[in-house]
């Protein structure tokens, strides 16, 4: 539809170069890099530049309003407009074509923030494996479709934290005429949060989970550890409570440590464990926003997942809990580096280990034997180690 009824309109309305258009993933999402990118630009209150957010949630937009900034519901009449006169599309996300708006911002420049710096294949390496897997006959007919959608498409800048990721990444997985390493946005809140009731307070505090900060504030003044636990998606949609750890032995142990741990699962997994009473164990909402916790957190446990590329810029411990490594590169993800090479902590292949592991941490104080390991793979990750990523890159914007 968008192709038929938009795309004319493409051809006779004019673009406006500084009107900037902001996507997020679908659903009740304010998060990542486009939350915090619309952020950066809302809170400069500059006259020359409108920068507007595109939500499918009503709560988000209503939140984004009062705290100052500009949200509209996507789709509707009002974002058709916006998506026909916008100049720049800023966008973490692959969905962000949906609902006509390929169509409908032809002429636009488009900026992709992704979100994450990748560890496992993502978008067109994804992309050419299902290629492979698809019946010869019907190859044509999905690349058409795609085409059709704006999926995998040429965009103007592909954004990364450093040139070595774009080169080994993300020149791999993204088609662009330009690849930028300005730092990513979302990392901008590990140096800390907005302050002074501005509205870059009130935006970086949107879809966040005000109660759990204040728990775990409170743990850390009794001088109780805090670990973030994040563990990525499997295809089969199961996760380590499933498999691999006994929920109530992981809480015994956790008090036993004098530790809090925080569970934020990842958002496409749906279940959501009900322990938000339990004194050691506290969930985290899949869809909230965990940045402005990481900083709060003394070490991070996870599998797989890119996010602890980003905690890495506050150089603490991680534990990787690999428990199915062998079974995850077969079924799941390729990767686009050696899982061991390029993960700086201990690797905890079942519950045992993971458990004899965080004592020891813990029995040190939170300092283990992978520093230097670690500063190898942030200078290997990130080019800028300060908070203004999100400066560096709303310039190149506007000089698009």
């Amino acid at each position: 539809m968008g192709w038929v009824f938009g795309f004319p309109l493409t051809l006779l309305i004019k673009r406006v170069p500084n009107l900037i258009v902001v996507f997020s993933r679908p659903g009740p999402v304010f998060a990542d890099n486009s939350k915090y990118f619309f952020l950066y630009a809302t809170s400069l209150r500059d006259n020359k530049v409108s920068t507007i957010f595109l939500t499918e949630s009503t709560s988000i937009q209503q939140s984004i309003i009062h705290a100052g900034g500009k949200a509209i519901m996507h789709p509707s009449i009002q974002s058709i407009v916006v998506l026909l006169r916008c100049g720049k599309i800023v966008t973490d996300c692959a969905d962000w074509s949906n609902f006509g708006a390929y169509a409908l911002t032809r002429g636009a420049k488009t900026i992709q923030i992704w979100h994450g710096a990748p560890l496992k294949h993502i978008e067109l390496d994804l992309y050419r494996k299902r290629l492979q897997l698809t019946p010869f006959r019907l190859r044509s007919l999905l690349k058409i479709q795609k085409k059709i959608l704006g999926r995998y498409p040429l965009y103007d800048v592909v954004v990364a934290t450093s040139k070595q990721f774009i080169k080994e990444a993300f020149k791999k997985s993204f088609r662009a005429k330009k690849f930028i390493a300005t730092g990513y946005p979302r990392n901008d809140i590990l140096f800390g949060l907005p302050e002074g009731n501005t509205t870059a307070e009130k935006l970086a505090l949107i879809n966040v989970d005000k109660k759990v900060i204040e728990i775990i504030k409170e743990k850390r003044a009794q001088g109780i550890g805090i670990c973030l636990y994040v563990p990525t998606f499997r295809k089969d949609m199961t996760d380590p409570f499933e498999v691999a750890i006994n929920l109530k032995r992981f809480s015994e142990i956790s008090k036993k440590f004098n530790l809090l741990t925080v569970l934020k699962l990842h958002p496409v997994v749906k279940k959501y464990y009900n322990i938000i009473h339990d004194d050691s164990l506290i969930e985290y909402p899949p869809l909230a926003d965990v940045y402005p916790i990481m900083k709060l957190c003394d070490f991070m446990i996870t599998d797989y997942s890119s996010i602890f590329f980003d905690y890495l810029l506050l150089d603490r411990p991680i534990i990787f809990f690999s428990y199915d490594l062998a079974n995850y590169l077969s079924n799941d993800r390729d990767m686009y580096f050696d899982y061991h090479s390029m993960t700086p902590g201990v690797k905890c292949y079942n519950y045992d280990e993971l458990e004899y592991n965080i004592e020891l941490l813990l029995k040190s104080g939170c300092i283990d034997k992978y520093a230097d390991f670690r500063k190898r793979i942030t200078d290997f990750t990130h080019d800028h180690i300060d908070n203004y990523s999100t400066r560096r890159l709303y310039d190149e914007v506007l000089r698009i």
